[in-house]
């Protein structure tokens, strides 16, 4: 049973999967590839994106197999109440991990780059707030929101590279491949992580009301949040080549480069606002699930009155799992990414596996028996 009646187009539910997966890879992304891969950084996107292809697929083919069920209520089928109920504390366990690491994350950004005065209680606090309100609605608000926000991004985001061309260096591309394609598969393991926030679609297609358009958006949706990491990373390269690693938001020193005449400056106040639009449906998909699953967890028929709980615990795991800004630039980075790929990469596939595999015995049952 659903926990909320709400439904949403495939469009809506493309655009609230792209800042959820593309809003906190943006700032972080760059400097992690760069490490990696030098100035091949702007191809471990391309790897990653396959992990995304497989969630998409992963998520799509358990509701072919399950049709109307999340993967919170599927698990239950495919493996058995128990084991089910195990896989789905998994899950409960990882969402506030997840939740809590972005709300520490834009709480950080926010205080270092425009509030550094202001309590960090106060910054994620009232984000924190504002989602769980947003999420409190439904889904439908959730998805109309995502459009409007997701809009204003692009256009800023536009507007950033726009103004950079002039900036713009390409021979930073060169050498190519110069220690060969290993370095550029280390660099991918991050995206990959990224990526991997596809799977969130496995806890969203129930409430989607156009089924028949999802693997198109949902493969648009890839390839757009594919192209958005490729270029922000070739801008960062061809801005500051071997010093994108230097930094840990190197879009932002990116976007202090713009200055046209003298009217035209401080355009990182656009990033920021950006990063806003960005985290806000990200914090809000997020709650919304943990909140969704929860209900679903304990067979509530309302996921309404989890919210406020949820999104404070949220906040308290926002303190917990870091202690500082190098405290979350250390989290976000290899045991962090494994945390992530594990969670939501293979324990999806395996549930999504052991249903492949309990097909193919019930048809060959079926088939055994009209034979005999």
């Amino acid at each position: 049973m659903l926990t909320d009646k709400g439904k949403i187009s495939a469009t809506q539910l493309a655009f609230m999967i792209f800042p959820a997966v593309l809003a906190t890879a943006i700032l972080s992304v760059p400097a992690i590839t760069m490490h990696y891969a030098g100035h091949d950084m702007w191809l471990p996107p391309l790897w990653g994106s396959i992990v995304g292809l497989a969630t998409v697929g992963i998520s799509i083919g358990l509701n072919h197999l399950y049709p109307n069920q999340t993967i919170m209520q599927s698990s239950l089928q495919i493996m058995g109440w128990l084991p089910g109920k195990f896989v789905g504390l998994a899950f409960l366990i990882f969402l506030p991990h997840l939740n809590g690491l972005v709300i520490r994350v834009y709480g950080e950004f926010i205080a270092s780059n425009a509030l550094p005065n202001t309590p960090l209680f106060v910054i994620m606090g009232t984000m924190t707030l504002v989602c769980a309100l947003n999420v409190r609605l439904g889904i439908e608000v959730v998805g109309r929101t995502s459009q409007v926000f997701v809009t204003l991004l692009v256009v800023l985001l536009g507007l950033i590279f726009v103004l950079l061309i002039g900036e713009l260096e390409p021979v930073q591309l060169l050498p190519f491949m110069e220690y060969g394609v290993i370095p550029t598969l280390k660099g991918a393991v991050a995206p990959a992580a990224w990526f991997s926030e596809y799977i969130v679609l496995a806890f969203l297609i129930p409430y989607v009301n156009d089924k028949k358009h999802m693997s198109r958006a949902m493969i648009g949706s890839l390839c757009v949040t594919t192209a958005a990491m490729v270029i922000t990373n070739l801008f960062c390269l061809f801005l500051m080549g071997d010093m994108t690693d230097s930094f840990s938001f190197p879009v932002m020193i990116a976007a202090r480069y713009i200055t046209i005449a003298d009217f035209l400056q401080h355009i990182e106040s656009i990033i920021i606002a950006i990063w806003i639009f960005g985290i806000f449906v990200k914090i809000s998909v997020f709650l919304y699930i943990f909140a969704t699953a929860t209900a679903e967890w304990f067979g509530m028929k309302d996921y309404r009155p989890m919210v406020f709980p949820l999104a404070f615990l949220c906040l308290v795991f926002s303190y917990w799992v870091v202690s500082g800004q190098s405290g979350a630039g250390n989290l976000v980075g290899s045991s962090a990414n494994v945390y992530t790929l594990v969670c939501l990469l293979v324990l999806p596939a395996g549930i999504y596996g052991i249903a492949l595999l309990k097909q193919i015995w019930g048809h060959s049952r079926k088939k055994g028996a009209r034979t005999t």
